[in-house]
């Protein structure tokens, strides 16, 4: 598997070291990224990476902005690791995540949002207070004013300078804890808590300056927390509903301060936590059985779930056995690996030396590269997907057959210049019927939209006397109405051969909830044709048909 990891390059966090450290010792590929070039860096991480952890701090020098990264990648349907843009979003803006958090019924530090100076505080927020940035991370800002007189010049201060709204709190005193929770097989788990021991004379504040330290194995700045059992249970049940609450997904960490009267308070929630060796998330995780690897392979697995079935981030390789030799395939992600009926109507094309074909749907190249192969004098090899053109230029190359593969942008005869005439046209549409477009399988409302659409256009780009039409038709979709237009256009129409296509209802219904209960209805009105295998499974078939002799119109 590969890994894409973004992180703020200028940031003292050595997260992405640990990160890198760990992917590798798990046998995994990974891609570093910095997330001020992350528009630029959406195809390498779309087409080249399974998952992507996305361990930003800063976008464009705004702790407010980190959530637009996850918006990139999943706009791009990369799949993160770890929360999505909208709790991203969520969890970062402090006032919001304290109004959900509070909806839920898990206190959280009374205090007001302030926008620009205000001449006193409240009655009711009497100092100490702590005053901090509404959308930054890693305390930055962080204040502890211990009059109101002190809090009114520091909040025109922070105001000013950072230039956001700033969140003026009651300082909790008592101990602060660090509350991880993570995913895994048995669902939502809270680690054991670490609790923060700063010793600074400083009323325990984690500063900026105290979390930028590097923690050394062995530190007695944090220990694991000691509990009393019923207490250890109200703090678990509370993390669980924060993680829940705030709509968060495979860890997270939460600061919270117990006041010495025994309440928990929750004062933020963050959805990057580092994982640094030392530091709060890997500690707690050891403490539970857990090395960093282990702990890393369960966020992964958790977020890998979240992966389409059949999908892959990398590209594959192909070897293809043809008559005239090996084909060699390169296959990116989101190009389809050549089915068994692409494969066996590869096997059957009868091109000749010299011919002209064009195969329209070309994907990956597999037939453009067969009928160069059987000696076709050029071939044109039409698409719409880009992935699919870049594929099949590459693998024209690879096959050493560039000088007589022509690949074209188009879809079906939209990219067959006027007047152009071939000898042979190959064709595999999309054939699935549904009652609407669900997908690049998605052909029309009995499937036969884009199969009749290669067979009434094949007639005027074909050699009228040599001209014959390739394509494979299944059976799920409309065949009969597919054989019937053939006829109208075609003399000699025959069905060379056929492969057996199984499949289970969830397949499709993975694809459109309720298609399999669509699919079936076509097969009672005699439109659609399947029939059921075993223990659940069905089958269709694929048809390989030849075309020949144009009829004139």
């Amino acid at each position: 598997m590969r890994v894409g990891i973004i992180h703020t390059a200028d940031s003292p966090c050595r997260c992405a070291e640990a990160l890198t450290r760990g992917l590798s010792a798990l046998g995994h590929e990974y891609l570093l990224v910095d997330s001020e070039e992350i528009e630029f860096r959406l195809p390498d991480l779309a087409h080249g990476c399974d998952l992507v952890i996305d361990h930003t701090d800063t976008y464009r020098g705004r702790g407010r902005f980190r959530s637009l990264v996850r918006s990139h990648l999943e706009a791009h349907e990369i799949v993160v690791v770890g929360s999505d843009a909208q709790a991203c979003a969520l969890a970062d803006d402090k006032a919001a995540a304290k109004s959900r958090l509070g909806a839920a019924g898990i206190p959280t530090p009374p205090g007001i949002l302030v926008a620009s100076g205000i001449e006193s505080l409240p009655d009711w927020l009497a100092p100490p207070c702590i005053l901090k940035p509404a959308f930054e991370h890693m305390s930055r800002g962080l204040v502890l004013a211990r009059s109101r007189d002190e809090a009114a010049a520091r909040l025109g201060d922070l105001l000013s300078r950072l230039e956001q709204p700033i969140l003026v709190e009651t300082f909790i005193p008592g101990r602060e804890f660090a509350v991880s929770v993570v995913d895994g097989p048995g669902g939502l788990e809270v680690l054991p808590p670490l609790e923060w021991n700063t010793g600074d004379g400083k009323d325990g504040v984690l500063t900026e300056e105290f979390k930028l330290q590097v923690v050394q194995p062995g530190s007695h700045d944090v220990v694991r927390a000691e509990l009393a059992p019923g207490e250890l249970l109200e703090l678990e049940a509370l993390s669980l509903a924060a993680f829940r609450a705030l709509g968060l997904r495979d860890y997270a960490r939460f600061d919270v301060r117990r006041s010495p009267e025994g309440t928990f308070f929750f004062m933020e929630a963050n959805i990057t936590p580092s994982m640094e060796p030392e530091e709060a998330l890997t500690l707690s995780a050891r403490w539970a059985g857990m090395e960093f690897t282990a702990l890393l392979e369960r966020i992964l697995a958790s977020a890998a779930k979240r992966r389409p079935p059949g999908s892959a981030g990398v590209a594959q390789e192909a070897r293809i056995a043809l008559p005239t030799g090996v084909v060699g395939l390169w296959i990116p992600p989101g190009v389809h690996v050549p089915p068994p009926s692409t494969i066996e109507l590869a096997r059957l094309i009868d091109v000749r030396p010299g011919e002209r074909v064009l195969e329209l749907g070309c994907g990956a190249g597999l037939l453009a590269i067969a009928a160069a192969k059987l000696g076709a004098g050029h071939v044109v090899a039409v698409d719409l997907d880009g992935q699919a053109l870049d594929a099949a230029v590459k693998n024209a190359q690879l096959n050493g057959l560039s000088d007589r593969i022509e690949v074209r942008a188009g879809s079906w005869y939209e990219a067959v210049k006027a007047g152009e005439r071939f000898d042979v046209i190959i064709a595999t549409p999309p054939q699935t019927p549904g009652p609407r477009p669900f997908g690049p399988r998605y052909g029309g409302a009995d499937g036969a939209k884009h199969l009749l659409a290669v067979v009434d256009g094949a007639p005027a780009r074909l050699d009228p006397e040599r001209g014959r039409l390739w394509m494979v038709a299944i059976t799920i979709a409309n065949v009969p109405e597919a054989m019937r237009r053939l006829r109208e256009r075609f003399a000699k129409v025959d069905v060379m051969g056929e492969t057996q296509r199984p499949f289970t209802p969830r397949e499709y219904d993975d694809l459109d909830p309720g298609l399999f209960e669509y699919l079936d209805g076509l097969r009672s009105r005699g439109i659609s044709d399947f029939h059921e295998a075993f223990g659940g499974e069905y089958v269709f078939r694929n048809l390989l048909i030849r075309a020949a002799e144009v009829r004139e119109p």
